[in-house]
């Protein structure tokens, strides 16, 4: 198969198992019209981050069940909001969801990076050296440096599927994208360093992401288990150097914890939960010993929050 071939079926393949988490109602069953809002805010390390992802939409169900694998069905249209200190981004936002158990959805978003916090910081090609110290060491360079980290803006489309099922206590769950970002680079550049994704991306290309959770859900609220995340760029030919076979290819392993407070159907303010995520990297190249150790953790602290903005019928 050639390349475009090949990144098609891997991109079905990984698509077709995955979830993004849909705001369930837990006891009934969804109105017919639903204005919703779902709001996470995150601070991790290694990669050092402070971040928002916001969702508003509107749904319409398509048709009305009492089965628990069909009853949340929906159309929905909306906004997606996000940021960091580093960038800001705000972009349209649709959703298909045929079943409670699967669901799509696609984001086209503006993005722009303020130049702060050593972001935003592009390079020639994906052999070019992206570590932290070198993105550190290229933020501090004096301002008429043509290395320094600068400000830009840009799009990028986001397109993903959601797989969510559950027997009896045990969840598996996963969310997948394809991302495609499209930067003002400095010339001579071809790939820029994603500080959302940890990635060094392929500007104007293609990287698909899945974070796939398989988990324990106890009666008070309380589940606990194993996330598993991997992210993979895919390269023009332009993007590699002559003879260059890397990859920059990412892969976490290790446990996730997470306890929601409420549920409570129809409230703004509903399932307030907090989520630890400790992941060690199998698979970076330079978090497993090239520019921090392997034995430092990926570490990620969450509250999410989500609601209804208009009464249940």
């Amino acid at each position: 198969m050639n390349r475009w071939t090949s990144l098609a079926v891997l991109a079905v393949c990984v698509l077709a198992c995955s979830d993004a988490f849909a705001q369930m109602l837990s006891n009934r069953t969804p109105p017919q019209h639903r204005v919703v809002h779902r709001n996470t805010f995150a601070l991790r390390n290694n990669p050092l981050g402070l971040l928002y992802e916001g969702r508003f939409a509107y749904r319409f169900r398509l048709y009305e069940s009492e089965s628990q694998a069909l009853r949340d069905n929906f159309v929905g249209i909306g906004l997606a909001p996000g940021g960091s200190p580093a960038f800001a981004r705000v972009g349209a936002y649709v959703e298909f969801q045929p079943a409670t158990v699967l669901g799509f959805w696609a984001v086209y978003e503006y993005v722009g990076y303020y130049g702060t916090f050593n972001l935003f910081q592009s390079f020639p090609n994906a052999s070019s050296d992206f570590s932290d110290t070198t993105i550190q060491a290229r933020g501090g360079l004096p301002k008429d440096d043509p290395l320094r980290s600068y400000p830009t803006s840009g799009t990028q489309l986001t397109v993903g599927t959601n797989l969510n099922l559950k027997a009896g206590p045990i969840v598996l769950r996963s969310q997948a994208r394809l991302v495609r970002p499209d930067f003002k680079v400095r010339a001579g550049d071809s790939v820029f360093y994603d500080q959302f994704y940890d990635l060094l991306m392929p500007n104007q290309g293609l990287a698909v992401f899945n974070d796939l959770d398989l988990l324990y859900q106890t009666d008070f609220q309380l589940m606990a288990g194993l996330r598993y995340h991997v992210g993979v760029p895919f390269y023009s030919n332009e993007q590699l150097p002559p003879g260059s076979t890397v990859k920059n290819s990412v892969q976490r392993l290790g446990p996730f914890l997470a306890y929601r407070f409420k549920d409570e159907d129809g409230a703004a303010f509903n399932q307030p939960s907090l989520a630890l995520v400790v992941n060690w990297y199998l698979q970076h190249r330079y978090r497993t010993g090239a520019d921090s150790s392997a034995a430092l953790p990926y570490l990620a602290l969450a509250f999410n929050v989500v609601g209804d903005l208009m009464p249940l019928d």
